[in-house]
């Protein structure tokens, strides 16, 4: 999004590196094609580290200021602790720019227990997401859901479900024989639904495989299912991220069983551009609004009794026509490069905080 964005604006980026992955990597600049003007961290101990680096974050952004001026707009990714004190200070300053959130993944609207809440009411730095959402101007939602919570509420909002920029040409066509083949690649957990996926698949006693490739939690569980049922492939972890697309040319249909759990209900699954790009036919649900991304060239599963409808849906399009799920997938894909690429994306963010800067300015 950010190289994207630096071909039609001046922008500066900041990171913030996760704990988690702090004992393994130096503190180096990790973006793509784009270097970060500041690099801040999250890890323990949590309190210092995050004081030290939302001081570090308001010494920049001053000195921005003072050689640059003011910026027209802000974007902070996420509701992050570091981001939001930031943000909170900023709002208590004469002036601030046009702050937005880009809302990859939320808990935003979802029930929040008593004893999180009194947590939080002595926790420093940390506030509820509800209500350091009203820190800002606007809204960019991965999801779809994300909506109702800013709309509501006289917010302006923009659908923004990530973008897919890398290029694969599928190989044409070939009308094939058999039964059809239905494929995964991707993390392997039972929170994104893979394990009900699998188990639906064997249930449903279609004639065609199952193949899979991936890592996750679920990797032994899935291997020695592969072994026991010889309809299920599990090809294991691929050597890079670009051979899943070659590697998911041996299935007709791609498998996306998202759930909506918490927090996932206000983000996108990105998988889906990754799957559309490979010119497949898509079976997915429609949590985080995949459905205005494949609309009727989707397959849908419902995400009530999931394993019931799983079932049934692996029946169902086991049954359909060949071409007709080619058709499918040659629509979703052709939709991809053309309207969820990451420069069209850029296109649309810019004219958004554009029409919000232009109207703060009328005020």
């Amino acid at each position: 999004m950010a190289q994207a964005l630096a071909k039609r604006a001046e922008i500066s980026t900041v990171g913030l590196l996760p704990r988690r992955i702090w004992g393994h990597l130096n503190p180096t600049d990790d973006s793509l094609g784009l270097e970060h003007k500041l690099l801040i961290c999250e890890r323990r101990p949590e309190l210092w580290h995050r004081w030290r680096s939302w001081r570090q974050l308001r010494r920049f952004y001053l000195e921005e200021v003072k050689r640059k001026g003011m910026p027209d707009a802000l974007l902070v990714r996420n509701l992050t602790t570091v981001f939001n004190y930031f943000v909170r200070w900023l709002r208590q300053q004469p002036q601030c720019p046009v702050i937005a959130v880009v809302l990859a993944d939320s808990g935003l609207g979802q029930p929040v227990s008593i004893s999180r809440r009194l947590r939080y009411l002595i926790k420093p730095m940390q506030y509820l997401e509800e209500k350091s959402v009203l820190w800002y101007d606007a809204c960019l939602g991965f999801g779809f859901e994300s909506r109702r919570d800013f709309e509501s509420r006289g917010v302006p909002w923009l659908w923004m479900p990530s973008a897919f920029n890398f290029y694969y040409e599928p190989p044409s066509n070939t009308v094939a024989e058999g039964p059809i083949h239905f494929g995964y690649f991707g993390g392997l957990s039972r929170e994104i639904g893979v394990h009900s996926m699998v188990k639906a698949f064997l249930a449903s006693g279609v004639p065609g495989p199952l193949r899979l490739c991936g890592f996750g939690p679920l990797t032994d569980t899935i291997n020695k299912l592969a072994k026991e049922h010889p309809n299920l492939h599990f090809d294991g972890l691929l050597p890079r991220q670009s051979d899943c697309l070659p590697w998911a040319q041996q299935a007709d249909v791609l498998v996306n069983p998202r759930l909506p759990l918490w927090g996932r209900d206000n983000s996108f699954p990105s998988k889906i551009f990754e799957f559309g790009m490979a010119g497949k036919a898509i079976l997915s649900t429609r949590t985080g609004g995949v459905d205005e991304v494949l609309r009727d060239d989707g397959l849908y599963l419902e995400t009530e009794n999931f394993e019931d409808s799983l079932r049934q849906k692996f029946c169902e399009v086991a049954a359909m026509d060949r071409v007709e799920l080619q058709r499918r997938g040659t629509a979703i894909r052709n939709r991809v490069l053309k309207d969820f690429n990451w420069d069209a994306q850029a296109r649309r963010i810019v004219e958004f905080l554009t029409g919000l800067v232009d109207a703060t300015k009328t005020r």
